[in-house]
C-alpha cells in the first residue's frame, strides 16, 4: 500500500457518490416524491462534473451522502463514529485489495466470505456461493464492466483498524470484489480513501 498523501472529507464524500449515483434505486431516492427532476440533475452533475473548489457543490454532496449513509452523524454506515477521523489517499495493490476486510453485516458479505472475512475469499465463493439476493449479480455485472470500460473507477473508502492496522471496507464492497476478479486489468492497482481515529474502535461495523 502506498501513501499518496492526506485527503478531505470533500474528497472522500465525492468518491462515495460517484459509486453510487448512478444506480437506478439511489437516483429514484434522490429525486424524491412527488419527483423533483431538478434535484436529480444537480446531483447528477456534482458527481459527474465535480469541482471541489465550488462550496454549493460540496454541501450538496455532503447532504445526500449524510441524509443517506449517515456520513459524520453516526448513524447508518457510520454507526458508532465519531468526527474524529482523518483521511488518506492511498493506492492499494491487488493483493492489499484481496485482503481487504468486509464490514461485519449480516448477509451477503458475510455468506461469501465466511471464514476470513476477506474480498479475496468473497471473489473465489460470488460465482458459485448464492447469496439469496441480488449481490452476485450486481458483482458480476460490475466485473464484467471493469472489462468494457475506459471510466475511472471510484475509491474504495475503508477504515483502518487500530489493533492490527487491518482494513475493513466502509464504502465500496461489490466494486472491491469485481476488482478482485478483474484484477489483471489493474497491473497499477486502485486508489483508495482510508480512515483512521479513536472513535473506530466503537464502529457498529468493525
Amino acid at each position: 500500500m502506498e501513501d499518496l498523501g492526506a485527503a478531505t472529507e470533500d474528497q472522500v464524500i465525492l468518491a462515495w457518490l460517484q459509486a453510487v449515483i448512478e444506480s437506478p434505486d439511489f437516483q429514484a431516492y434522490v429525486v424524491g416524491d412527488p419527483p423533483e427532476p431538478a434535484k436529480l440533475s444537480a446531483a447528477l452533475k456534482a458527481a459527474r462534473q465535480p469541482d471541489l473548489k465550488d462550496a454549493g457543490q460540496n454541501e450538496l454532496r455532503r447532504q445526500i451522502v449524510t441524509s443517506v449513509y449517515g456520513f459524520g452523524k453516526g448513524s447508518g454506515s457510520f454507526q458508532g463514529l465519531g468526527d474524529d477521523l482523518r483521511w488518506r489517499r492511498v493506492r492499494l495493490t491487488n493483493e492489499d485489495v484481496g485482503e481487504l476486510l468486509y464490514a461485519r453485516h449480516e448477509g451477503a458479505w458475510q455468506l461469501l466470505s465466511p471464514v476470513t472475512r476477506k474480498v479475496a475469499e468473497g471473489a473465489s465463493n460470488v460465482g458459485h456461493v448464492y447469496t439469496g439476493d441480488g449481490t452476485n449479480m450486481v458483482v458480476l455485472s460490475l466485473a464484467s464492466g471493469l472489462c468494457h470500460s475506459e471510466k475511472k473507477v471510484p475509491e474504495i473508502i475503508a477504515l483502518k483498524r487500530p489493533d492490527d492496522g487491518k482494513l475493513v471496507i466502509l464504502e465500496g464492497h461489490a466494486r472491491a470484489t469485481a476488482i478482485a476478479l478483474e484484477a489483471h486489468r489493474f497491473p497499477n492497482g486502485v486508489q483508495a480513501y482510508v480512515g483512521e481515529g479513536p472513535s473506530v474502535t466503537g464502529w457498529a461495523y468493525l
